[in-house]
This record gives structure tokens, C-alpha cells and sequence, in this order.
């Protein structure tokens, strides 16, 4: 906008801080915050969906595509241009991403600790049968089946 189209400041009141002119974002800004929006969707999903399927390696995954993306938001939302206004408000789902994604691993590492004796009991032994005990695994005898 021009200054000739802004309306008069009353005598008296300063300036507010930090808002200069805003300068138009070059290309590589842009392109980092689209790098970093990605790298927050991919957190965003990864956490929950590996506390429903105990993985491990997703948590970590989806955490460091946190922590990369809160670094080039860090860097973005420095920026006197129209991209830093949109970097801070990612930060906000960027840090909830880090944080459902460490809880994830700390879940996983915990029910993976939780579960090692009876996964190494269950290799040695052969017998898968009692690492889920509540199913039946086909475990029924031929003599009292359906099918014969």
C-alpha cells in the first residue's frame, strides 16, 4: 500500500515495534515453509498412528520431521516478510507434533521393554501361542471343529 492511501497517526503515539515495511518473501522462504509444513503433517500423523501400531521407528521418524520443521520455522519467523506471519502459527502444531510423537516413543519403548521376556520366551520355546493369550490362534483341537 501506499503511504499517500494510509490513514493519518495521530501526533503523540510511536511507531509499534517490529512493524516496519513488510518486504515480499523470495522463493527459497517460501519453499521452506512448504518444506516445513510438510515436515509438520508427517509429525502431525506419524505419532498417533504409531501408538496404534506400536511402531517404534515411526515416533522417531515423525519426531525428527518435527524438530527439522521447528528449525526452519525458527528461521522463518525471524524473516520481516508475509512468511514469518504464517511460520508462528505453524510453530504451534509443529510443537504439538513433537509432542505426541515423544510421548508415542516413549510408550512404545516402555510396552516394547514391557513385552521383550515374553518375545525372547516365545523364540526360544517355539510356542507363539502365549504372547497374545486372549486369542486363539488356532490352537483348537481337530476332533471339535466345524470342518472336520
Amino acid at each position: 500500500m501506499d503511504d499517500q492511501n494510509q490513514p493519518p497517526k495521530p501526533p503523540g503515539y510511536p511507531e509499534p515495534p517490529n512493524q516496519g515495511p513488510r518486504l515480499r518473501p523470495n522463493e527459497r522462504d517460501v519453499r521452506d515453509l512448504k518444506v516445513a509444513q510438510n515436515l509438520v503433517m508427517v509429525a502431525s500423523i506419524a505419532g498417533p498412528v504409531s501408538l496404534f501400531i506400536g511402531g517404534m521407528f515411526l515416533a522417531t521418524a515423525g519426531l525428527v520431521c518435527a524438530i527439522i520443521a521447528l528449525k526452519k520455522l525458527n528461521d522463518l519467523s525471524t524473516r520481516l516478510t508475509d512468511v514469518a506471519a504464517a511460520a508462528k502459527r505453524l510453530k504451534r502444531s509443529c510443537i504439538i507434533g513433537i509432542v505426541v510423537c515423544s510421548i508415542a516413543l516413549v510408550l512404545n519403548a516402555v510396552s516394547a521393554y514391557l513385552m521383550y521376556p515374553a518375545v525372547l520366551e516365545a523364540l526360544e520355546s517355539g510356542d507363539y501361542g502365549n504372547l497374545a493369550p486372549g486369542a486363539d490362534l488356532g490352537t483348537t483341537p481337530k476332533g471339535n471343529s466345524t470342518w472336520g
